[in-house]
């Protein structure tokens, strides 16, 4: 999974990250992707090309200048010729990833050109897609990652071939459903063979169509209980205009109280923090801090068109990072509300990102970020007031123990 970026826009980050060997590259542009044959001359030399200019970046730019106590350049050096051997783009990606992973930084990556490209068009509405919001779960006591169906989109393909719900994926067109570049959604109108297992171990084969469907930002659920659940997967300008307009809809109908979801939000840009976190709080406050070879730069919320100043309570889990876990830090420190869920991923690092000549992407940790008390939060996360973990049975049978927790404790505190 690619990791979330917390894109700094200000001078300092962008005056530490000048005289680069790659261009920057911008998330509403899609690449131009080359085409290469496998084990050819040309694939050979686009490898050395990527390989050095990645690593040349990575030792120029990464924010942690003892490489997490490794010798990484030495490194780089021994592990080049076999990596630019690679005969096609996955097993060369899967070599740069391994190296980078040396830094042990989520920010620190590389995304191969197919890969990206699907994600780009995702973001700007062109990518086809089944339907299928996945969740991808290390239950209690087990160390398997796994890939459930967590919700079905309406009217996607996913809904009409009858998915449900806490169904595991298991194969698609015969390969493993979680095998590198095997999705199958980056073909329109291709159909595609799917293979899920129920919670009673029951084989489910579906046969869907890959189709286009707008991005889908946020959801909202209003329960009859009064509480207004709001769920967005990143942030970006898109999210923050989309949770503005929440918020003035709970300002026109109050709700009892809101449950911010962001289980499994990959965090993203701080400008879009600085809004969304402002419209929970009346007055400013600091939410964020980057240490530049400057000094520190403290990064504030701004005033909202509505704000919620009601019961609030935000929901994590352990793949929540970044600008996600800046937010739920905020909310703790603040005395806002409380944090029901995960122990958070630990991914905070202001990152940016460049073009590859293949068209792939290359994100470098470049900043250090705390948070608004100065707290460091990479590699540690931000821990729950309320724990609350899957059993496999809870994932599998459909039950959100984490939400209902949540709405529990949110409407507690209501009462009280």
């Amino acid at each position: 999974m690619r990791s979330a970026l917390l894109l700094l826009m200000a001078a300092g980050a962008m005056a530490a990250t000048a005289c680069q060997p790659l261009p920057y590259d911008h998330e509403d542009e899609v690449p131009e992707v080359v085409a290469l044959e496998d084990g050819s001359a040309e694939r050979a030399e686009m490898n050395a090309r990527v390989y050095d200019a990645v690593m040349r970046t990575v030792v120029r730019n990464f924010y942690d200048r003892t490489f997490n106590g490794v010798d990484f350049e030495a490194e780089v050096a021994a592990r080049r010729a076999a990596v630019i051997a690679a005969r096609d783009e996955d097993s060369f990606y899967a070599g740069l990833e391994e190296t980078l992973a040396l830094l042990n930084d989520g920010h620190t990556n590389a995304v191969s050109p197919t890969d990206n490209l699907f994600h780009k068009r995702r973001r700007l509405e062109t990518a086809p897609t089944f339907g299928i919001v996945e969740l991808t779960v290390r239950v209690r006591g087990g160390a398997e990652v796994t890939s459930y169906v967590s919700k079905i989109r309406k009217g996607s393909t996913a809904e009409a071939a009858g998915v449900r719900p806490g169904w595991k994926f298991l194969t698609i067109d015969g390969r493993p459903w979680d095998a590198p570049q095997q999705w199958g959604e980056t073909v329109d109108g291709r159909t595609f063979v799917v293979r899920f297992e129920d919670a009673d171990g029951r084989i489910h084969t579906r046969t869907m169509e890959s189709k286009l469907m707008p991005r889908e930002i946020g959801t909202v659920n209003r329960r009859p209980d009064g509480v207004l659940v709001l769920q967005f997967s990143e942030f970006d300008a898109a999210s923050a205009d989309w949770f503005e307009e929440r918020l003035r809809e709970a300002e026109a109908d109050p709700p009892v109280a809101i449950v911010l979801d962001l289980r499994g939000n990959v965090g993203g840009e701080v400008t879009a923090g600085e809004r969304i976190v402002g419209g929970l709080f009346r007055e400013p406050v600091v939410f964020a801090r980057r240490r530049e070879f400057f000094g520190e730069v403290a990064h504030r919320s701004k005033s909202s068109p509505a704000v919620w100043d009601g019961p609030l309570v935000v929901v994590q889990s352990g793949l929540s990072g970044s600008m996600a876990e800046v937010f739920s830090a905020t909310i703790r420190e603040r005395r806002r509300g409380r944090v029901v869920g995960q122990k958070s991923n630990g991914s905070v690092v202001g990152a940016t990102s460049f073009k590859l000549p293949d068209g792939g992407q290359l994100s470098v940790g470049i900043v250090e970020i705390r948070t608004g008390s100065g707290a460091v939060l990479q590699g540690r996360g931000v821990e729950p007031d309320i724990f609350v973990e899957p059993t496999l049975d809870d994932v599998r049978l459909g039950r959100d123990t984490m939400l209902e927790t949540a709405v529990r404790a949110v409407l507690a505190g209501q009462r009280t």
